[in-house]
This record gives structure tokens, sequence and C-alpha cells, in this order.
């Protein structure tokens, strides 16, 4: 039957949406245990549920579909599995300020279960966007198997680990220092603490002994928090303060009195070398604190106001309130000392931005000291292994130094903590579902603990708890462990290593072989994406002007390993062009073949195709080889030169005769070569190979082969590209002529549409004199042995002879020559150079054996290139 004539340009919109519902309809991207196949399985690192799609997730999402196509083509059993998180923080702040903007009430304002009901149906609602978004990238995930992090069977797993750690003695409650955030109103891991180098204040007070005998100046960054102050200390060995240890001193704005004490932890270098001590709200003072047996007070509360203990003159002050008064106050009574500007961190919520409150809180915490050691053992023996390498350092670092993980949160949103407190006795029993008697009392009621589990808690068993863990099923057995994970190195910890730690300690293996950390995403200067900054790039706005195979193309040619990605319109607009190229290439062929040609005629082939089968074997055998060492960039770049350059600028003009009148064994070549390059391309340009594979090739396809370019095999074994034959070198030296003729266009100010006559003494390239003189855009082409140089012409020197323009009344012809001339001279120096040195014994036995064959081949090559200008100028 007639097949449709394609459409002058590409509809990049209209296809993206038909192609990704007929591939989701065809179960194209389904697992397929009972294949047989090999199993191949990766999984999606969960996008928040509260996001749209930003730059940073279009490049993750390309580079796991160019990925799983891939390894999909290739014949594997392959598995992509989505999902979407819960995103415990970030959802909550999302709803709240929804309900307040709404209602003017806040979460506190309603019951859990009520605030409850409003996360559910928000979740509901928008669960929907970033999955629509998903697949508007194309992403070919198997949708029958998307999990939520919070399913029902996910939370079962979730509790069952808990309990289970619990038991182990693993996961405890307790008071510990932890870092709050007042704005969330839940306590935060150290890995969600972001710090912000601040340029503040060093503020130097002065606290009087209590003999009278002077005074200790103390320096702080927080002057507030000395209302909380329970000891000033020195270093032992600081000979300064030595006399003052074990001294009392007056703690001004209270009527306390605190002891000189030493600890070594004390910097003498820092300020005056004495430190005021508030075990209740520092990290390192309530470290030695503890070291040190002295009382704790609590100045600062949850809700980052002053509290009682601080005094009637600041209780319920805003703790920058209260610095500011307690400054003016000390200054008022002569106990400020002198102020300094300081530059210093100031840690800030990752979430909320605001600044963290270090207070002690009862919370539970996990130990995870035994799960980090087989984490450091699973990277250094090779289990798991880093793209780019250097993470694996950093990776060492960070478990060697690693501290016990907060792991509760006191928000609504997220997994509830399985610790239930009997109402009768106060017995805490830790089960996976709450207990029907409690078994020291007998009490049937019960109060289960408020707070919720870190997000990170569940993330970390993503890739076993999405194959049915705990249950034994059969996807768990096929697909995990997963062969790789492609991520953020931005997640390295709050992610990568939950999951090593999660999956030995639960699987008894890893959860991937491998971990690929993709680059970020930045704006066309190098700076990195902010709405403050107005420089954000909405990849769904870049997918509706340049299409998503342009987006998808542009991040893939330029994700390499360890450097980040400046995405620019320039960039955008040249990946659009290379698919338009590649269209009207496509659409070229279509035009030129009868309904006699299909994929079922065996091609002839001359010196032009024995050359195209090369080019496809070798870049072909470099892609495959790039993409199976997470080289994207590598493989994209080589396929944009191999479609670009040899098959649209070169092989298409050199097969442009046989298409005119050669026979359909003599055209079927073409159309081999374009569906090796669509199955080749499929994986980076998914919608526009697929259209291109629907409008040439779905009725020329062979009885039995899918009729869906998504579903076809990846084109290695492609019996075509094992044929050799012809002369090798040919279509390279007619390459080369052809950009010499354009360099004489150009150096010598011919327009490059202008046709002049042209000669040649490369005789073996007179079978493709139509080709160079369409390429070359020449008048005419004369072939002959030689003698072509003359005063008006301006020639070039070529492997096999040279070529010349005839330049008769556009160019002086003495020019030519004494360009000739000054090549010659040129030559003769670098020659007498390279002589002089392979002539000296000195040389020879020092230099490496490759140093010395590359100047002898150098030699060799100018020497032969000196002869042709000789003979040129006669």
């Amino acid at each position: 039957m007639p097949m449709r004539e394609m459409d002058k340009a590409f509809d990049f919109r209209t296809a993206q949406t038909r192609w990704y519902e007929t591939w989701e309809k065809a179960g194209i991207f389904e697992a397929q245990p009972k294949s047989g196949k090999q199993p191949w399985s990766i999984v999606i690192p969960p996008p928040n549920i509260t996001g749209n799609l930003h730059m940073g997730h279009a490049l993750v999402f390309t580079l796991h579909d160019v990925l799983t196509r891939f390894k999909r083509a290739q014949g594997f059993d392959a598995v992509w599995v989505p999902g979407v998180d819960h995103a415990g923080i970030a959802t909550q702040m999302v709803v709240e300020r929804q309900l307040k903007a709404d209602t003017g009430k806040t979460r506190h304002d309603l019951s859990r279960e009520e605030f409850l009901e409003k996360l559910w149906s928000w979740k509901e609602q928008n669960q929907g966007a970033i999955e629509n978004q998903l697949r508007r990238m194309g992403a070919s995930v198997d949708w029958t198997r998307k999990r939520f992090t919070m399913d029902p069977d996910l939370n079962k797993a979730v509790r069952k680990v808990f309990v289970e750690a619990y038991r182990k003695g693993l996961i405890y409650r307790g008071p510990r220092m932890i870092q709050w955030d007042p704005v969330s109103h839940t306590a935060l891991s150290d890995l969600e603490v972001k710090y912000v180098e601040k340029q503040g204040k060093l503020w130097h007070l002065r606290y009087p002994l209590v003999d009278g005998g002077g005074s200790v100046v103390v320096a702080t960054t927080r002057p507030e928090t000395m209302l909380g102050d329970t000891a000033v200390a020195v270093h032992p060995d600081d000979a300064r303060y030595a006399h003052l240890i074990g001294k009392k001193v007056k703690l001004p704005l209270t009527n306390r009195e605190i002891p000189v004490v030493a600890d070594a932890f004390v910097d003498p270098a820092f300020g005056t070398g004495c430190v005021k001590l508030t075990p209740a709200h520092d990290p390192n003072d309530h470290e030695a604190g503890k070291r040190l047996g002295l009382p704790s007070i609590t100045v600062i509360g949850f809700d980052a106001k002053m509290t009682a203990e601080a005094g009637s003159d600041y209780a319920g002050l805003d703790r920058f309130e209260a610095r500011k008064k307690v400054l003016a106050d000390l200054e008022a009574q002569g106990f400020l000392e002198k102020i300094e500007d300081y530059t210093h961190q100031v840690s800030v919520s990752d979430r909320t931005g605001a600044v963290l409150e270090p207070l002690v809180s009862t919370q539970w915490f996990m130990d995870v000291t035994e799960a980090a050691q087989a984490s450091l053992a699973a990277v250094r023996d090779g289990r798991i292994r880093f793209t780019p390498s250097h993470w694996e350092s950093v990776w060492e670092h960070w478990l060697t130094n690693i501290q016990d993980w907060c792991i509760s949160r006191q928000l609504v949103w997220g997994h509830r903590i399985p610790a239930y407190t009997c109402g009768r006795c106060g017995y805490l029993a830790v089960e996976t579902d709450c207990p029907a008697m409690c078994p020291h009392c007998g009490g049937t009621t019960f109060e289960q603990d408020p707070d919720t589990l870190d997000t990170w808690f569940s993330s970390a068993l993503w890739p076993f708890s999405v194959f049915g863990w705990p249950q034994e099923s059969e996807d768990l057995k096929r697909y995990y462990p997963t062969d790789v994970l492609i991520t953020g190195y931005d997640i390295l910890f709050f992610w990568v290593a939950r999951m090593v730690m999660a999956g030995l300690a639960q699987m008894g293996d890893v959860p991937f072989k491998q971990v690929y950390f993709n680059s970020l995403v930045r704006d066309a200067h190098g700076q990195k994406m902010s709405k403050t900054k107005g420089n954000v790039i909405d990849p769904v706005l870049t997918m509706e002007e340049f299409g998503t195979d342009a987006l998808r193309f542009s991040l893939a040619i330029m994700a390499a390993p360890g450097t980040d990605i400046s995405l620019s319109d320039s960039r955008l607009q040249d990946s659009r062009n290379f698919c338009n190229k590649f269209w009207n290439a496509a659409r070229f062929v279509q035009m030129s073949l009868g309904d006699d040609v299909d994929l079922a005629v065996e091609p002839v082939f001359g010196e032009a195709e024995f050359w195209m089968a090369s080019r496809l074997r070798e870049d072909l055998t470099r892609v495959t080889e790039a993409l199976e060492t997470f080289r994207f960039h590598e493989a994209a770049e080589i396929l944009y030169h191999l479609v670009w350059d040899d098959f649209c600028a070169t092989y298409i003009e050199l097969a442009k005769l046989t298409l005119q009148s050669g026979t359909p064994a003599q055209k079927a070549a073409i159309l081999h070569f374009l569906d090796i390059l669509l199955r080749a391309l499929h994986p980076f340009v998914p919608f526009l190979t697929e259209e291109i594979h629907e409008a040439v090739m779905v009725e020329r396809l062979p009885e039995g082969e899918p009729k869906l370019l998504a579903a076809r095999s990846w084109p290695m074994a492609d019996p075509l590209l094992q044929r050799t034959g012809g002369h090798p070198d040919l279509v390279p030296m007619l390459q080369e002529a052809l950009t010499a003729l354009r360099r004489l266009k150009k150096e010598n100010g011919v327009d490059d549409a202008k046709r002049v006559p042209a000669h040649c003494t490369v005789k073996v390239l007179e079978p493709f004199a139509d080709a160079l003189k369409s390429l070359a855009r020449l008048e005419s082409l004369t072939f002959s042995e030689g003698g072509i140089e003359g005063p008006t012409r301006a020639l070039a020197v070529v492997t096999g002879g040279a070529v010349a323009l005839e330049l008769a009344g556009l160019k002086d012809p003495a020019a030519e020559r004494a360009k000739l001339e000054k090549e010659r001279d040129k030559l003769q120096k670098e020659l007498e150079g390279l002589r002089s040195r392979l002539s000296n014994e000195g040389f020879l036995a020092k230099a490496p054996a490759e140093a010395v064959a590359t100047q002898r081949q150098q030699a060799a090559e100018k020497e032969a290139r000196l002869q042709q200008v000789l003979v040129l100028l006669g």
C-alpha cells in the first residue's frame, strides 16, 4: 500500500503525545519476567510529590531513559520502576500555606486526622502532575509497577525495619542535642543542615570575677544565649588563664555565679581564649557540659522565643529581638567590651531556610556505625562502583566520621513511628501494629508516638521495597539488586549511603552495582539556577519551544561525567537543527525510494556503501562502549557527527546518482543505513525517530519485525555492518579534496555559492566527479595526471595529488605562486630540524621509542608534502 509522505517539518508537539500513548498502550515499557531474557533493572530517584519538573529532573530522567531504552534494545528484560516521594517537610509546608491562604487557619487549628485528610487530598490532586511530566519527557518507565513511598506495602516495610532495628538496639529514644527548625517545628538530621557564610559580629562581653580581682572577656556570635551560660572555659594549657581555673564569675544580667573551668576543646586563638559555655544551645558546649558535669539551662524554646529561664525581662521575646535587648542592657551596664566584624558559618534549614536552633530534645535515633562500615567495605571491594570515581574518597571520609541519625520528625505527613505507650502503666511497645494488650499490666489503651520518620528512612528502602519486600516476591528475586543508580551527587549521603546501608542490612546484598552521579545543570553563563537570580530555565517551556527530543539531546551531549552543564538557547537550537537535519535527510530518502525498495531487498554495495558501512560499524561500536560506561556525552557526540557529517553531508550526496537511476538493490543500501541510524538514535530522540520510522520503515519491514521502533533491537548485530570491501581510503580522500576546494574558495575570497571551474590530479576520485562538483559547488571538474598548476589557479596539495581552482579574472596568479613558495620554505625549515634531531645519537638513545617513531612519521609526511609542492612549482 502507498506510504504516507513525510511532512516538510517535524511536528514534535503532536508526535510527543501520540507516540507516548501508543508505547504505553502497547506495553512496550513493561517488564517481561517470563521472557527468559536476562533481567536489567533501575529505579527512579522518586521526585517529590510537591514538585514540578525542573532541569535537574530533566537531565536525570533523560539519562535514565537513554540507558533503559538502550538496554531494552540490547535484548534485556529491562525494567525502570517509577514512583514519587511523599517528601515530608516539603509537602506539609505546601499544604500548610494553602490552608492558611484558603481558611486563615494553621495546622494546629485542626486535629491530626483532619490535617491528614487535607494532605492526602492534596496528594491525590497533585500526584498526576509529575507523572504527566515524566510522560512528556518520554520516560520509558513501567507504569504497572509505579510506587509511592507511603503506599501500604511500603509502610509495612518501613515498620518492619524500624521494629527489627529497635529490637537489635540500633534504634533508641532519648534526649540529645539536635538541630531544630523553628519554622517547620521539627528536628532535622545533620544532613538537612545547610551552612551559609554570613557577615556578622563578634561581641566581646566582660564577666566580672566574684572575688573582685578583675574580669574575664568572652567572645560570642550569639549574645542572647549568655543568659543560659553555666561556665566560662579556658584551655588547660593556656598560661594566661591558669590562675583563674576554679574561680567564679558573675553572669551579667542575671543573679547567677558560674565557674571558670578548663577543657581542651577551647581554641586559645579564638577571641580572647575564654569562651562562654551554654550547654543547652551549642553542640560543642553541650558535649563539654556533659564532660564537666555542668547544668543545662534552656533559654530559647522550640518556638524560637526566650523561655522563663531567660528572666522576666526577656521571656517571650523572639530570639533575635532578645539579642538586641541583651546587647543594649550589656552596654548600658558596662559589660559590652567591644564589637568586631566577623564572617562565620550559620546553620540553616535546607528546606525552609530558617536559622536553626541547637536544642536538647527527646528524639528517636539510629546507630549506623556498623551499617557505615559495611557500606565502606562494599565500595572498597568493588561491589559498588562510582562514576566519577572521585566520589569514593568523599564517601570514605563521610562514612568514617558518621554520627547517629536523628530519624524522628515532628510532622504529621510521613510514616508514623510504630511505638505505642500503654495508657495505664506507661510501658513503651515498639511493634509493627498496635498491641491488643499491654504485656506488663494488661491495659488495652495505647497512644501512638505522634512523630513521623525522616523522609529518607523510607527512601532508603526504595530499591527493594518497590519490588515487594518484605514479601519474597518474584520481582524481588529477579530484579534485586538493581544494575545501576543514576542520581545527583547532592544526595550522596541523604539517599545513596542510606540505601546501601539498608540494602546490606535487609537483603544481605548491595542495592545497585554501579552509581553514576549526573552533573548539575547551570545557566548559559555557568551560574546555578535560582528564582532569585531569575535565570531558571523551565524544562516544560523549553520542550514547548524546542521539542522534547532537542532538550534530551542537548542534555545528553553535554553530560560529561564530573562536569556541570551550561545550558543555553543556542545549544538547544543546535539540537533542534540536528533533529531537523535528520528529518530532512529521512524525507529525502523516502521521496527517493519507490514502493519496490524495502528491508527485505539485499542491497548492492559500491565504494560509498562500503565506506558508510565501515563508518557505522566503527562509530556504533564506540557508541555502545560509551553507553556501557555512562559516557552519554561521547555517545551523543559520535552520533551527531555520524548523522550530520557522514550520512547527511557525505553519503547522501554520493548516493544521489544511485537514487536517481539505480536498481532497487542499489537503492536498498540507503534504506538499511537509515534504519540502523534510527535504531541507534532512538534512545536519545525517541519521538523524532519513531515518527520517521512509521513514515519510512513500517511498510518496508521484514515479516515478524516489530512495527514500533521502541520495540526493535540495537543495530550492532545488523549483518549489513559486517560487510567489508572497496577502497577504505577512497571516501576519506574525497572528503579531503572537498575540504581543500572549500578552503581554497574561502582563502581566495570566492563566495561559497559561486561556481568556478576546478582541476584534480587524484584520478581515483573520478567516479565521484559529480558528487564533488555538487558538494563543492563547482562549474566543472577536470581530472588529469598532472600539470594543473597555472598562473590563474589556486592550488592545494591533497593525498594522492592536488586540486586547483580556476580563478581567471578573480585572483592574482603571482600571489598563488608566492603562497606555494612560502609553504615550500616552511616545510624545508621544519624538515631540517627534524632530520637534525633524528641524526642526534643522544636524542635517539634517551628519547622514548614512541617519541622517536612520531618524529620519523612527521618527517616522512613533510617530505612527501614537500615533493608535491615542488612539482606544483615546476
